[in-house]
């Protein structure tokens, strides 16, 4: 049965979308807004906060899964690939799940910048950013409550990293300039140091990671509804 749960529960494969919901756990478990589920304790772990879910699936019930969604309706939906085709959620383009440690010592110089140099660093074509309002909301949230780190070099490069526990994820990253996508990856690995990293990319934006030293996990996709 999938129900409302209070605290996360410890599952034992680690995946792209156990990170986020984690991430998003730590930030927002006192919102009334953010909600989460599990089913039968950890056959599956869900969390949606406006309209977005987030469904990591640890061998589900996927029929008892499929009317969950169905009922809850939700906006988009990022899963892993075979997940998504079983609930009727079938994405229009391939989303790559990648990994590698942050096994990168020493520091790289960088600047810190604001929340709105950062977004207009981000705002690329390629990167899908919610409006700047609630992008400065929740990166400010989460970076004040110890869970994000940012690495961003003026006109150059940026990139955002959502983290819990010893895990981090890539929330958005962008390269201006040629080789400093590298320079953002180095820099925020070295922020990162000792955590297990993911990221999620297009297939076009693939070879970039794997030249990065990260290994392709799995495929992964966002449905987006009336798409």
């Amino acid at each position: 049965m999938i129900s409302l749960i209070n605290q996360i529960p410890v599952t034992p494969n680690l995946s792209a979308e156990m990170v986020k919901i984690n991430c998003l756990y730590d930030s927002y478990k006192s919102d009334p807004s953010v909600m989460f589920w599990a089913q039968d304790n950890d056959k599956c772990v869900i969390a949606m906060t406006d309209g977005n879910m987030i469904i990591h699936n640890n061998n589900a019930d996927i029929l008892e899964l499929l009317e969950f969604v169905d009922v809850l309706s939700p906006a988009c939906v990022f899963s892993d690939i075979d997940t998504l085709k079983a609930i009727n959620r079938i994405p229009d383009e391939n989303i790559n799940v990648v990994y590698r440690k942050a096994d990168v010592e020493g520091f790289t110089p960088c600047d810190e910048l604001k929340s709105d140099e950062l977004y207009v660093l981000l705002d690329v074509d390629g990167l899908s950013l919610p409006d700047y309002p609630h992008f400065a909301v929740d990166y400010c949230r989460r970076k004040n409550l110890g869970f994000a780190k940012s690495f961003a070099i003026k006109e150059k490069c940026a990139v955002i990293t959502f983290n819990s526990g010893n895990n981090a994820i890539i929330n958005g990253l962008a390269s201006h300039e040629k080789g400093y996508g590298s320079i953002a990856i180095k820099g925020i690995l070295q922020k990162n140091y000792g955590k297990d990293f993911f990221a999620c990319c297009r297939d076009s934006i693939l070879p970039f990671y794997l030249k990065n030293g990260f290994i392709k996990l799995y495929n992964a996709g966002y449905w987006v509804k009336n798409k």
